[in-house]
Formats: C-alpha cells, sequence, structure tokens
C-alpha cells in the first residue's frame, strides 16, 4: 500500500509506536516478507481513499500501529486470566 514519506517521521512523537513499528517490520520479514498481489493492493486502496494509486499518511500509519499494539496486549490479558 505505501505511506507517504512524513509517515515514518510522525512516529517520533509517539515513542511506543516507534517499538511497535519495530514490531511489525519484525513480523512481516519473519514471514518471508509476504506482500499482497498488486491487484489487492490497488483494491484496497480504492476501497479506503477511493483512489487506486492513494498512499498512506502518518495518521493512517499510527491508526494502525496503535490498533495493533491494542489488539497484542489484549491478547497478553487473554493469557493470563
Amino acid at each position: 500500500m505505501g505511506f507517504q514519506r512524513g509517515a515514518l517521521l510522525g512516529l517520533l512523537g509517539h515513542p511506543p509506536l516507534l517499538i511497535e513499528g519495530l514490531r511489525a517490520w519484525f513480523a512481516m520479514s519473519r514471514i518471508g516478507g509476504v506482500t499482497p498481489s498488486a491487484s489487492y493492493l490497488e483494491w484496497r486502496r480504492f476501497t479506503a481513499y477511493g483512489d487506486r494509486m492513494a498512499t498512506a499518511g502518518a495518521r493512517d500509519l499510527i491508526d494502525y500501529l496503535s490498533w495493533r499494539r491494542s489488539m497484542r496486549l489484549i491478547r497478553s490479558w487473554e493469557h493470563v486470566a
């Protein structure tokens, strides 16, 4: 899908998300960098932004990493109970 250039800089104001970003990057590299097909990404960009060539901005990256972090924390709480 791709992110705008400033998206990664937007993470500097969110230190916990920097770590989550590294976790996400490591998870992708661990599974061999599997990437979706170009046609799927085109469809996903169109459904998200109404443009097949759109790129995600800083807010999208921050929202995704926040969601990913909260889901990971919820899963860890479920294992404790």
